[in-house]
């Protein structure tokens, strides 16, 4: 689950559809794409639908794999992982 903070298009989409599932925007272990044109053609060709909300501001996300019986932090980001595992509860 993603949660980014986002402005302009990004944030309207955002706004309707209150969450968004997803895998990254690159091939694993590629860079993190902030444009869309740094997003890989053979992603964005399969995409239903692509929004340009411009160049994204911030850190890579911190990663948390919660499918164990204990939760794992696979990459530390831009919310500490300690404060995101504080507030699944």
């Amino acid at each position: 689950m993603r949660v980014p903070e986002l402005s302009g298009p990004g944030a309207e989409v955002l706004e309707r559809v209150g969450a968004v599932a997803a895998t990254s925007a690159n091939h694993h272990g590629g860079p993190d794409p902030r444009r869309l044109e740094d997003v890989p053609v053979e992603i964005r060709a399969s995409a239903a639908a692509v929004v340009d909300g411009g160049e994204l501001p911030g850190t890579a996300s911190t990663i948390i794999d919660l499918t164990g019986s204990e939760p794992e932090v696979l990459r530390e980001g831009a919310v500490p992982a300690d404060e995101a595992l504080a507030r699944l509860g």
